[in-house]
């Protein structure tokens, strides 16, 4: 899919620098850069990019869904259980988990929970998912719309609009709504 349609979600380090408050714990990673590209690498993990999504699914912060990996890597574990690092450590965990989510999607609610499982993180924040406006759902499906139309010939367009207005009313037609 072209990027213009799916918006990098990979975190980084530069992502800390685009954000006001993140900026705050760019030093943090400075001083332990290793730990914080195995975080990085855990946190754009596909499988834990869901991990973090279904923990805020059932009730439970993000935070959660990966809080046993962070706690088990060798390196990760020395800031967070270190007592002259370990807040400044684990807050910048946090915010580290707050970027990610807002590229998978989700908003922060400023709303924290007790994060279960975990020896060192007591609490942390839950998101919600970002709400689709209603001027940001036909720029999204007009992308959409331009990408499928610079793909192959006019026949082969021509084909994949009927495929996918067929699939449109088969749908709403499964749902009971008028197409």
């Amino acid at each position: 899919m072209p990027d213009m349609i799916r918006p990098r979600r990979e975190l980084c380090a530069a992502d800390f620098t685009g954000d006001a408050h993140a900026a705050k714990y760019h030093g943090e990673m400075g001083r332990h850069p290793e730990a914080y590209l195995r975080l990085f690498s855990l946190l754009n993990d596909p499988a834990n990019e869901q991990r973090l999504i279904d923990a805020e699914m059932h009730g439970l912060p993000a935070l959660c869904g990966v809080a046993r990996f962070i706690e088990a890597d060798p390196i990760i574990k020395g800031l967070i259980s270190n007592g002259t690092t370990a807040v400044r450590s684990r807050q910048t965990i946090g915010v580290a988990v707050k970027l990610k989510m807002a590229k998978l999607g989700w908003r922060g609610t400023g709303r924290k929970g007790v994060v279960r499982g975990a020896r060192h993180f007591a609490k942390a924040e839950h998101f919600v998912r970002r709400e689709t406006t209603s001027v940001d759902a036909p720029s999204r499906a007009l992308a959409a719309l331009d990408a499928i139309a610079a793909v192959g010939s006019d026949e082969e367009r021509e084909e994949t609009a009927q495929i996918l207005m067929d699939a449109l009313a088969d749908s709403r037609r499964a749902e009971g709504r008028p197409f």
